[in-house]
């Protein structure tokens, strides 16, 4: 069985230009953490506004694939006498390796101790995990709030993490884990509970945000073309004033105004 993993850090609005460097960076880290892990899943996906970093990992393993290594010891000779008992330094390496000494493997002239572990659950790593990921990003500059000795690229106020509906229990900067997020400043009704993982954007949307970068900015892209095309004109869009405008907003809107003509 595998479930869908989310994490959203809530922070007061991050500076345009710093989103796509941290949604990278935090797509990479938790690909090397997960791989660290050994935790398989599908795809990992991030997500952002000014207000929200987010982390989806889709089909994540419920439990680490099992691990085997391999500690060369001494060689055969010195292993084993002539009658092939094991010698002390056999039976030394063994206990030393926490092996039984009837388990090491003869290779190419010397012996080997060999090691199996268990795959541990994936909700007993999540936390530990999750709350590394937050603590281990970096920012082109970060901040300090209140007393605390953490730094970040702005206050966090909020953190949603689940592992599919069940909450992944952390605290970061004095803010706890849960699964409550905030919705638009405006138009939104204020704080939403998320109940699954896999229903984060569709539930983001309801509370006005558009959480997708994507999505947000070929939104304003076709508002501003279908307004300049409804006054007869042609909006020259650059990419870097798209981008810009996509990491200042949660729920575009275009609007068209006028210049006195003085």
């Amino acid at each position: 069985m595998a479930k869908d993993l989310l994490l959203e850090i809530g922070t007061e609005e991050v500076p345009a230009h710093f989103m796509p460097g941290i949604l990278a960076q935090l797509k990479e880290k938790a690909g090397a953490k997960l791989a660290e892990l050994r935790l398989e899943y599908e795809d990992i996906t991030t997500l952002g506004t000014p207000r929200r970093t987010a982390l989806l990992v889709k089909n994540l393993a419920e439990s680490q694939t099992g691990a085997q290594s391999e500690y060369k010891g001494p060689s055969v000779s010195i292993a084993f006498d002539a009658d092939g008992n094991p010698t002390k330094a056999a039976m030394g390496f063994a206990r030393g390796k926490k092996v039984d000494v009837k388990d090491l493997v003869v290779k190419d002239g010397y012996v080997y101790a060999v090691s199996k572990e268990e795959g541990k659950d994936t909700a007993t790593l999540l936390p530990e995990m999750l709350k590394d990921l937050i603590e281990g990003l970096t920012f082109p500059k970060n901040m300090r709030w209140g007393n605390l000795d953490f730094r970040f690229v702005r206050p966090l106020r909020w953190i949603v993490a689940l592992f599919d509906t069940e909450v992944v229990d952390f605290t970061v900067a004095n803010v706890k884990s849960g699964r409550v997020s905030r919705g638009h400043r405006f138009l939104s009704e204020g704080d939403f509970t998320i109940a699954r993982a896999g229903d984060y954007v569709a539930d983001c949307e309801k509370a006005f945000i558009i959480v997708d970068q994507n999505k947000r900015r070929d939104m304003i892209k076709a508002q501003i073309e279908e307004l300049a095309a409804q006054h007869g004109g042609h909006a020259e869009i650059t990419e870097d004033l798209l981008e810009e405008v996509t990491y200042l907003v949660e729920y575009p809107t275009a609007l068209c105004g006028t210049f006195e003509e003085k």
